[in-house]
């Protein structure tokens, strides 16, 4: 892999990675909001992650969604690290 190419792929997978304010409490990175959309979870209404898990719990427990299994984990664990009281 050519540097140019590593730099791009580099950059596109911050950009993926990166967090953005849905609303005053909760924050998901670009993809998780990608795949959210994609499989049409309402999560722009929700006020937390707990309320995202939830409605992902519902949807999830098929073995063709295993694109938001690893969202519902990704959100656990900030949820666990950023809005757990320890």
């Amino acid at each position: 892999m050519e540097e140019k190419e590593l730099e791009e792929t580099l950059e596109k997978t911050i950009q993926e990675h990166q967090y953005q304010k849905v609303n005053d409490n909760l924050y998901l990175t670009n993809y998780q909001t990608k795949v959210l959309d994609e499989f049409h979870i309402p999560y722009k209404d929700c006020k937390s992650t707990r309320d995202i898990l939830f409605l992902l719990e519902d949807t999830y427990d098929d073995e063709e969604f295993e694109e938001l299994d690893e969202i519902a984990r990704q959100i656990e664990e900030y949820s666990y690290y950023h809005e757990t009281n320890k």
